[in-house]
């Protein structure tokens, strides 16, 4: 493979599109887990829910953004993509803005629909699809600087979150957030998305030269090919588990382990810069060495992290447990996000790349339940631990067989 032109270069002459592309990014956040459970402890409050109430309609609300993902997906390869993503921004901030307008139970469900199907589901679809699409040869680091826009959401919205609910309305925040989408993005997609002659790959309309001799597989082709049944698993594996430590971080962190929670949430800007790292690193490895080859080790890091949470009995742990954490979080998205561009062509990607993103999408809604019963029936957080690793190393050794003559 190519190595293509080089970082900074690319980033001169590309950075309207990978600005683009980060923006998407960074506005997927009204529908991730870590933006919504900041509001968890007020929403409990005003509709009287229980932990279980809340957990469950948020599981509910993401399994059917994953069923309506599957063919919602495959409008990116058929539709215009600066008329459908403006429209799919469009629809976040009226969602983020509805948002503030729930007033119960069900209209609690609705509103998380929305936002996870918009922002977890199909706003994070297209920004990588379409970085898949416009790069060949820069493909994996065109994935791995856009999806900065993730990081940098990560860093600042929580803070500027936690402030506003000591100084405001949940519900204010949710209107400023719709807001704040409208006005980033709509005036910008037409400027940021214009083509320029370095970008190699042609998209659905026409296949680039790079990629003309490839096969071009269908979603029902891919679904029945033995690499992809191998590989689907390790996409599973991190988003279930991390979403079910993660979600259940409270009661794992400050009372299981008994660590102090602050220094924990401190150790997150550690986990922000890993997974820049760890991003950064595999989008050049997938540049040169294909990410057929770089896919089943992206988990590795992950497993120590694993280990590292399991043994640590002192809090100073946590920076390692969570940096390692992040390396993986990172090197995760231009790995998978090229892999299906490699097997299996761009032609079909956006129908592709959803099934991989429902699959993400529902291990992120078991992972909760699944962690969450285990607490309830007084399994140790180690024992825990200790089956998730089994499950990674067991993911990614069939990762590895199903990828060795690729």
């Amino acid at each position: 493979m190519t190595p293509g032109t080089p970082t900074l270069a690319f980033m001169r002459r590309e950075w309207r599109f990978l600005l683009f592309g980060a923006l998407v990014m960074f506005w997927t956040s009204p529908g991730q887990t870590y933006l919504i459970s900041l509001f968890g402890d007020v929403l409990r409050r005003d509709f009287q829910l229980s932990h279980t109430d809340f957990g469950g309609i948020y599981t509910a609300a993401t399994l059917v953004s994953a069923a309506i993902l599957w063919p919602a997906g495959r409008l990116v390869d058929r539709l215009r993509l600066g008329r459908f993503v403006w429209w799919v921004c469009v629809a976040m901030a009226a969602g983020a803005a509805a948002f503030s307008q729930v007033s119960g139970s069900v209209s609690l469900f609705f509103s998380i629909l929305i936002v996870r199907f918009l922002g977890q589901g199909m706003m994070a679809h297209i920004a990588v699809t379409a970085m898949a699409r416009r790069y060949v040869a820069e493909r994996g680091r065109a994935i791995a600087i856009a999806g900065l826009g993730f990081p940098i959401a990560e860093g600042t919205l929580p803070p500027l979150i936690t402030i506003g609910l000591t100084v405001t309305t949940w519900p204010n925040i949710w209107v400023v957030m719709g807001l704040v989408v409208a006005v980033t993005m709509l005036p910008t997609i037409p400027f940021l998305l214009k083509r320029t002659a370095g970008q190699d790959g042609q998209g659905p309309e026409a296949l680039s030269p790079l990629n003309a001799g490839q096969r071009q597989w269908t979603r029902a082709e891919m679904l029945r090919d033995r690499r992809f049944l191998m590989v689907a698993p390790i996409v599973m594996t991190m988003s279930a588990i991390f979403t079910g430590i993660i979600f259940h971080q409270t009661h794992i962190i400050g009372t299981a382990k008994a660590w102090d929670f602050l220094w924990w949430s401190v150790c997150f800007a550690i986990f922000a810069a890993c997974q820049v790292s760890g991003s950064f690193i595999t989008g050049w490895l997938v540049d040169r060495i294909t990410a057929r080859r770089i896919t089943p080790y992206v988990l590795v890091p992950f497993m120590v992290s694993l280990m590292l949470l399991a043994l640590g009995e002192n809090e100073l742990w946590a920076a390692a447990v969570l940096g390692a954490m992040g390396f993986s979080a990172g090197a995760t998205n231009p790995s998978f996000a090229s892999l299906w561009a490699e097997l299996y062509g761009t032609q079909h990607l956006g129908a592709i790349r959803a099934a991989a993103a429902v699959l993400s999408v529902f291990a992120s809604a078991l992972g909760p339940v699944a962690v969450g019963s285990a607490l309830d029936a007084t399994v140790s957080i180690e024992a825990i631990i200790w089956v998730s690793v089994a499950i990674t190393i067991g993911t990614s050794a069939l990762a590895w067989l199903g990828l060795r003559r690729a």
